[in-house]
């Protein structure tokens, strides 16, 4: 009974979401975000130490600003993936350069690398246009929940993995032409390959290193960014310089490092729209609150 409330409440929520100008949801998740960031500091302390890691020397106030405004971000965010099930990509105003269009009109299948930055929901209603693609996702606690998310992120072009399905169906994807998509920012913790990120080591999901030394696919790059004018930019790059012959670890290790390099750089740029409730590094560095 409570999945079957929890679905068709969210439902109800996108309809209404839905019928909504998109400039009206646009002003509403300013205040609302400053809402939430005042009153329901979900994870504040985490993010403000993942900020003072990635920017040493940057002052409470510069943090605190970034906090906020990451607040109201993923408000927004969440009304605009709310909005999604119900509405036509093509009322947004997406931005995608001739390389990006040159690898989605690729037959062959690659392996897509994103993270929790700017707006990674979007990439696959993008993809759904483009290409028949494969995206693993995590399934939700309350089943209503899920059945909605999936919902929303569906496609004629998209068929979802669950994160413990077989690999097997992963490798027969990108063999298939499809894009594997993953999101690959997460802490691994001991499952993971340890890289630096931002001067400081976390564990970074092998998951796309091994599907690339499994079919010899090659690894894109791809992050979708919020615009001030609340246009996207959609890019998507190759690895450059993998070679799948040398060592398994080192394979890891060298692809970990690569993606990290391009997350840290577009991250830089928007600090503001990267997901840093996260406890990104080692457990022990948090302070229990």
């Amino acid at each position: 009974m409570k999945n079957f409330i929890t679905y068709h409440f969210i439902n109800f929520l996108s309809r209404i979401l839905s019928f909504l100008p998109r400039i009206l949801i646009i002003k509403l998740a300013k205040p609302f975000g400053i809402l939430l960031y005042n009153f329901f500091p979900l994870r504040k302390e985490v993010s403000k130490q993942n900020i003072q890691i990635a920017f040493p020397g940057k002052s409470d106030r510069w943090i605190n600003n970034i906090i906020k405004k990451t607040y109201q971000h993923y408000t927004f965010l969440i009304f605009e993936f709310m909005r999604q099930k119900f509405t036509n990509i093509n009322s947004l105003e997406i931005n995608i350069d001739d390389k990006t269009r040159e690898i989605l009109s690729s037959k062959n299948g690659f392996i897509l690398m994103t993270a929790h930055l700017g707006n990674w929901e979007l990439i696959v209603r993008i993809l759904n246009l483009y290409k028949k693609s494969t995206i693993v996702v995590k399934e939700q606690r309350n089943l209503g929940g899920d059945r909605f998310v999936c919902e929303a992120r569906s496609g004629n072009n998209i068929v979802l993995i669950k994160t413990k399905e077989s690999k097997r169906k992963m490798v027969q994807a990108i063999t298939s032409g499809h894009i594997l998509g993953l999101a690959s920012d997460q802490n691994a913790d001991m499952k993971g390959t340890k890289i630096k990120f931002f001067g400081k080591e976390t564990s970074v999901p092998k998951g796309a290193a091994f599907f690339h030394h499994k079919t010899r696919a090659p690894i894109a790059v791809g992050f979708c960014i919020l615009n001030d004018n609340y246009s996207y930019d959609f890019s998507l790059r190759y690895i450059s310089n993998t070679n799948i012959n040398k060592n398994i670890e080192n394979l890891f290790k060298d692809i970990g490092r690569k993606f990290s390099l391009e997350l840290e750089s577009k991250i830089k740029e928007k600090p503001e729209q990267y997901f840093w409730f996260h406890r990104k590094w080692d457990r022990k560095i948090y302070k229990k609150h």
